[in-house]
């Protein structure tokens, strides 16, 4: 029988073996476990943390964007409240019964001898172009001519020359005063 004792104590001695190694692991788990569970509550706290710290940053810039989209807007409704305001201009500025007179200055104001006169294609019925012509004939004599070309532009002239042509139209009179500090922007929006 000394066979079996030999047999039996080789089975208990592995069996407790196998207990003592697997109480080993069952405690090296645990302390891993709880190892893992401390870290992630660190982990949890310290993302809360940042997070708390980021919201008033994120509001602050949510709220500046916001806002500048609104001035956007206001400066969106700003410009075309100005644009619909230097078309009434225009249209006042053609239907005045001294534009005829203004289109003689304008054409003063720039024209060289044998100059070409170009009028806008809106004006074709509207004003007495050989009329302006033969005004500003007589105060320049610079000998200038009617062209029958209906100008593509809002009003004014074109005075085609030999050498250059000068651009007098409506147009670009008016882009030129809205070009420098408004006085449209100041009469409608002072504050």
């Amino acid at each position: 029988m000394a066979k079996q004792d030999l047999l039996d104590k080789i089975v208990r001695d592995a069996e407790e073996r196998a207990r003592a190694i697997l109480s080993e692991a069952e405690a090296k788990a645990d302390a891993l476990t709880a190892a893992a569970n401390e870290e992630r509550a660190t982990l949890m706290d310290s993302a809360r943390k940042m997070a708390s710290a980021a919201r008033p940053e994120m509001v602050r810039r949510r709220e500046s964007m916001a806002e500048l989209e609104g001035r956007k807007l206001v400066l969106k409704e700003k410009q075309t409240l100005i644009s619909e305001s230097y078309r009434v201009a225009l249209d006042q500025i053609r239907k005045d019964p001294r534009y005829e007179s203004l289109l003689v200055n304008m054409i003063l104001s720039a024209a060289e001898k044998g100059d070409e006169v170009i009028f806008a294609a809106v004006d074709f019925d509207r004003v007495d172009r050989k009329k302006v012509i033969a005004e500003a004939n007589k105060k320049s004599g610079l000998a200038l001519t009617l062209s029958d070309e209906k100008g593509d532009f809002c009003g004014g002239i074109v005075l085609r020359g030999k050498d250059c042509d000068k651009n007098l139209t409506l147009d670009v009179e008016l882009d030129t005063l809205r070009a420098s500090e408004d006085p449209t922007a100041n009469v409608l929006f002072k504050k």
